[in-house]
């Protein structure tokens, strides 16, 4: 968990002690205040990522400093304490905007947990709201580029969907971009402000995915020591991604299925219902028919989610949309990592319209960058590739590697002797070769010569 700054008020001086300590051996920067006044006085004077307030104090009581405090900082992540932990008092505080509560006493293990986990819902938060700003800098459908017939079609069918709360199912291989297609999809929705919340199926066990996205109540199983909210509830009223969908076991699956239909969820161990509001997009590289076939996957839950259906193709069947792609990872690598690298060879550029991309556009990303660290020049060359991929080089291209070898054949047992001629003297070697003091340095780099074993032979 990243460093946060985070605001304790409580008028109990032990409290305040106690929240520091525990706290600041987290990492994080704390401020305390005594009472309500003070807290807002704090608010108005700085940003904070994180209240922690009781409920009740002299003066200004909880429950109106969370509202004021709401007001002046709307992304404001707020947890009351309460010696007096009601149903009542807590569902009130959460209408209000509170986070969670935490009931007195407390661990310094429960004041952990509830503080990490409101600080990653707030960076949730951010995120989504990071993301909407960028979203709305660009045109069309933003970073998601192509212009080939299959990715028109794809943009045709979101047009359509997007500003619908519809569930849809995103289908295609790995790498094809189906979170981004996602997030494209919320982004452009009148869900936009709400939550968007990401949930990879295949990287959790089956007990804790249902918990993480149903939620529990205290003492639901080992370890359970206080009601958490799960991620179904964190998304509502926004979007809920689904990747890995048909990973889900069919115990799940019921579960799912029931609070679709019902648009009501229950924690574990929990008795009652609480209603939700989400839009679900969901995601798989399976064939779910198939899954449907041999009884892997409910079909009802399949119709419920496959109200909409996308296709993503892979980036073998969209081959015009490659150079477009590759130049604009180039750019922003070279952006990133303060790189001069311009543009490709056309012997690159070569190589990637005929290769099969298995790990379509996530592996041609991860290409690009590793070409734009390796690049010598302002261009990506073949040498600059990785191994897997230049040994796809067609037959046409194989003079790269016929050149490459024979420089390692003459050019480099000729460097090695003038070197030694010349004790290491970068200066006479130059002079002898009639090359520049540049060209000796970028071979031997080249050729990985060590220039000092040279000096004084």
């Amino acid at each position: 968990m990243n460093a946060a700054r985070i605001l304790v008020a409580d008028d109990e001086k032990e409290i305040l002690i106690s929240c520091r300590k525990i706290l600041e051996h987290a990492g994080h920067e704390v401020t305390t205040a005594a009472d309500g006044s003070q807290a807002l006085e704090l608010l108005k004077a700085s940003r904070y990522d994180l209240l922690l307030l009781d409920l009740k104090m002299p003066g200004r009581n909880g429950m109106e400093v969370l509202t004021l405090a709401r007001t002046l900082d709307t992304a404001l992540t707020v947890i009351m304490f309460t010696a007096y932990a009601t149903l009542d008092n807590a569902v009130e505080a959460v209408k209000r905007g509170a986070f969670d509560y935490l009931a007195k006493p407390f661990t310094a293990d429960q004041l952990r947990l509830v503080a990490e986990r409101a600080l990653r819902h707030r960076g949730l938060l951010q995120e989504n709201l990071n993301l909407r700003e960028q979203l709305t800098a660009n045109l069309g459908f933003d970073r998601i580029l192509g212009t080939s017939t299959a990715m028109q079609k794809v943009f045709a069918t979101l047009q359509k969907v997007m500003r619908s709360s519809a569930n849809i199912l995103l289908q295609g291989e790995t790498g094809t971009g189906k979170e981004l297609v996602a997030r494209t999809i919320h982004a452009h929705s009148f869900r936009r402000d709400c939550p968007f919340i990401a949930v990879d199926c295949a990287a959790l066990p089956e007990n804790l995915l249902e918990s993480e996205l149903f939620g529990h109540e205290k003492g639901a199983f080992t370890g359970a020591d206080r009601a958490s909210r799960g991620l179904l509830e964190l998304a509502h009223t926004g979007t809920l991604f689904l990747d890995e969908i048909a990973e889900l076991s069919p115990a799940l699956q019921v579960k799912l299925l029931r609070t679709l239909q019902e648009r009501e969820l229950r924690h574990l161990g929990g008795e009652r219902t609480i209603p939700v509001d989400i839009r679900v997009i969901a995601a798989t590289n399976r064939d779910l028919r198939a899954e449907i076939a041999r009884k892997g996957f409910r079909e009802d839950l399949y119709y419920r989610l496959n109200v909409v259906s996308v296709q993503l193709p892979p980036l073998r069947d969209r081959r015009e949309d490659i150079t477009l792609l590759a130049n604009e990872f180039l750019q922003h690598f070279s952006q990133q990592y303060h790189r001069r690298v311009n543009f490709l060879s056309p012997e690159a550029v070569k190589l990637f319209l005929t290769y099969g991309w298995p790990g379509n556009v996530r592996e041609l990303q991860n290409v690009i960058q590793h070409a734009v660290l390796f690049a010598e020049g302002e261009a990506v060359e073949l040498s600059n590739l990785p191994e897997h991929l230049r040994s796809e080089c067609p037959v046409e291209l194989s003079f790269q590697k016929v050149r490459e070898q024979q420089a390692q054949a003459v050019e480099k047992p000729f460097l090695v002797e003038l070197l030694r001629k010349h004790k290491g003297n970068i200066s006479e070697a130059a002079a002898e070769a009639r090359m520049t003091r540049k060209m000796i340095y970028r071979l031997a780099k080249k050729f990985d010569i060590n220039l000092e074993e040279f000096r004084g032979s």
